[in-house]
């Protein structure tokens, strides 16, 4: 959709354009927080939210975005900000707006800034991350058994090579043994879960699409079904599919974290300067079905504080 989809707010005239990286719940939900919290805070801006469709059409949509010279483009999503930051290599540095992203696992990585403490770029924004230390003791919360932790990766992903160079000192913390299984293809998940099979108490899925793609994931929660083993994801889905415990971003604060760049964009901060913003609260999920089957008992505390339960 070439959507114009918006509330038109007046007041300080600001103008901010949405770029999407498609539909879907989960963007809907960051960029109403977005609107909400600028609201709350006293900016009334004029917005304009478009949708990548993923084919040609979408040069023709940044081309028409960078015409309308917003102060400022919101980027939802890993595939909205690397087709700007792609775009801008041919935009004249006077024509760039600041662009804020949300929702990107590894702006490092991807080449969005330069650093965590200081963007060095026209882009700033939020990083949809949880620190590993923080998913390994959600496990360990409720499986203090799970010592040596199986985990696949694709090698050659270079968001996922960093993800795992965090788990290896966040491991280290808490006391955690990793046995990395790398495959560079999903469809050769088989041969990872077999190198790693009777060597871990645990298996931890991450989100690569080698192991996290609905095919390869089925794999992951069957063979640790069958060899009963818990399984840590990073969303609720996959607890809801089976695994013991998820602790995953929550969606909506990655918009009102947004907010907070934007505003402080507006007056008057350089993007280049700005830290990269990292999430302030976790949602956790547990599957009571795969505790009893794994003889674990989730402490009512945990419970209570979770996102969701599954029966």
């Amino acid at each position: 959709m070439l959507g114009v989809a918006c509330a038109l707010l007046y007041g300080q005239g600001v103008d901010v354009a949405i770029l999407q990286s498609g539909e879907g719940g989960f963007y809907a939900e960051a960029v109403q927080r977005f609107h909400a919290t600028l609201e709350q805070q006293g900016y009334r801006l004029q917005t304009l939210t478009f949708v990548l469709k993923g084919d040609r059409s979408d040069q023709e949509l940044l081309r028409r975005i960078v015409e309308k010279r917003p102060k400022i483009i919101l980027a939802v999503g890993t595939n909205a900000a690397k087709t700007l930051r792609a775009y801008y290599e041919r935009v004249p540095p006077q024509q760039q707006a600041p662009v804020v992203f949300l929702q990107v696992l590894d702006p490092v990585g991807e080449g969005l800034i330069q650093s965590v403490e200081r963007s060095g770029t026209r882009f700033a924004g939020v990083a949809l991350t949880v620190r590993p230390q923080r998913q390994l003791t959600a496990l360990l919360d409720v499986a203090p058994h799970a010592k040596r932790v199986g985990v696949i990766f694709n090698p050659k992903d270079a968001v996922s090579v960093r993800l795992m160079e965090q788990a290896r000192e966040d491991a280290a913390r808490v006391g955690v043994a990793l046995h990395e299984a790398p495959v560079e293809q999903a469809a050769r998940i088989g041969d990872a879960l077999k190198a790693l099979e009777g060597k871990v108490d645990a298996l931890w899925l991450i989100p690569d699409p080698v192991c996290a793609a609905p095919e390869p994931s089925q794999r992951v929660l069957e063979f640790a079904e069958k060899h009963r083993l818990p399984v840590l994801a990073f969303a609720g889905a996959f607890v809801q599919r089976g695994a013991l415990v998820a602790t995953g971003v929550d969606m909506a604060e990655q918009g009102a974290l947004a907010a907070e760049q934007v505003m402080r964009i507006l007056d008057g901060e350089p993007p280049e300067s700005l830290p990269l913003l990292t999430p302030r609260r976790t949602l956790t999920f547990y599957n009571l079905k795969t505790a009893r089957r794994l003889s674990l008992t989730i402490p009512d505390m945990l419970l209570n504080l979770a996102a969701k339960v599954y029966e």
